[in-house]
């Protein structure tokens, strides 16, 4: 969704498939609860807020239909569970002026609507807040064509502080901009380092990495959440790393606390990413915001991390007290038990065990390798996964 015009745009979500559907096609909100071990009835009904682009009025009504059609309990804003601000904590954008600004609009609600669908079937009986972010705030593009994402980086910044004011327990941000030491570093930094509130990020859509990390992923306060492949046999669901999965080492950026030092090592002392995963293919997901084309999708598929971060994030707020928590120093301090050891699949190119760098990225040398874990599932921590996926709610 995200690529072309729109890469300045840095959501992490592709589109499968071009047509729309009468009925849904793809994984739904009961394959996730059931592969996941997730309550159908959230025990905690805490607040996820959602942070995006753009304009979206009818968002509610489409987020009515997906709950709808997989049994979930009706999320309005008259009954007090679903809310829509701008960044600032103001009232919902209006549509975007002009066609270029309604084609972003439009675009951009297939992220939306992925995110606060995923964030329903994690935790049906949270409260959703969808906090806007308009496209004045989009990076801009100087005359030799190098994109600027500080003044981006840092409306996120205020949109996370805008959703700790609101009331949120846990804040999903489906985008990941190129970083650098002023995002890692600086004012931009301690605004996503809430005490007491999950903030969680997508760890991309190009799987490995190297070095070309992503923000805020990176931030040793965030819970970088990578995707899986579900595949069900009978009643039984089995999973393995998404190949698109991202998962790099951050330069500059250390550990996050109670990450184990043999995690830390792969790259050498530095962040590594992922934290923990959930399911990021094959997701069906309802939307009909078309202020462009008038052409609604309404039922569609969805792949990329934009799915598992607002997953993660609703676990995170179905799970109970967070007062502790800062970044994912809760879930490394987890038994093993609480998530499903994913073992299986690759998200980069592996030579003699080790991974390879991308194709052009970082860094430049070719004969240089990476851990084998920073691309490849197995047991314990990887870099495609993590920890895994969650098996059943945190128990913190």
């Amino acid at each position: 969704m995200c690529e072309g015009k729109l890469a300045r745009v840095a959501c992490q979500v592709q589109k499968l498939v071009g047509g729309s559907y009468e009925a849904p096609i793809g994984w739904g909100a009961q394959d996730l609860q059931q592969s996941h071990d997730i309550p159908a009835t959230s025990p905690n009904a805490g607040t996820v807020a959602i942070i995006d682009v753009g304009a979206y009025p009818t968002l509610e009504s489409d987020l009515g239909v997906y709950r709808a059609q997989y049994g979930l309990p009706p999320c309005t804003s008259a009954s007090g569970c679903f809310r829509q601000l701008d960044f600032r904590g103001g009232p919902p954008l209006a549509p975007t002026a002009g066609a270029d600004g309604a084609a972003v609009d439009e675009q951009i609600a297939v992220e939306t609507a992925l995110d606060v669908d995923m964030a329903s079937a994690a935790c049906p009986n949270c409260r959703i807040m969808e906090i806007q972010i308009p496209q004045s705030e989009l990076p801009s593009t100087d005359q030799n064509g190098t994109v600027n994402y500080d003044g981006y980086a840092a409306a996120f910044g205020t949109a996370v502080q805008t959703a700790v004011a609101q009331g949120a327990n846990a804040v999903s941000i489906s985008y990941g901009l190129p970083g650098d030491d002023a995002m890692l570093h600086g004012p931009v930094a301690a605004q996503l380092a809430p005490h007491g509130v999950a903030v969680v990020a997508s760890s991309g859509d190009s799987g490995f990495e190297a070095n070309e990390y992503l923000w805020p992923q990176a931030l040793p306060t965030v819970t970088a959440v990578g995707g899986t492949e579900l595949v069900k046999q009978s009643d039984r669901y089995s999973e393995g790393a998404w190949s698109g999965a991202g998962s790099s080492c951050a330069p500059g950026a250390p550990p996050p606390l109670s990450q184990p030092g043999d995690v830390s090592t792969t790259c050498v002392g530095a962040r590594a990413g992922v934290d923990v995963s959930a399911v990021a293919d094959n997701l069906a997901i309802y939307v009909t915001y078309s202020p462009q084309t008038n052409h609604p999708l309404g039922w569609t598929v969805v792949a990329g991390t934009s799915a598992s971060s607002p997953f993660v994030a609703g676990v995170y707020a179905a799970s109970g007290s967070l007062a502790r928590v800062l970044g994912p120093n809760l879930l490394y301090e987890l038994d093993p038990a609480g998530f499903n050891d994913v073992t299986s699949g690759t998200n980069g190119g592996i030579s003699n065990g080790r991974c390879l760098p991308p194709s052009g990225g970082v860094p430049a040398d070719p004969k240089q390798t990476f851990d084998g874990r920073l691309c490849s599932a197995g047991a314990g921590w990887d870099g495609p996964t993590g920890r895994g996926t969650p098996h059943g709610l945190f128990r913190f």
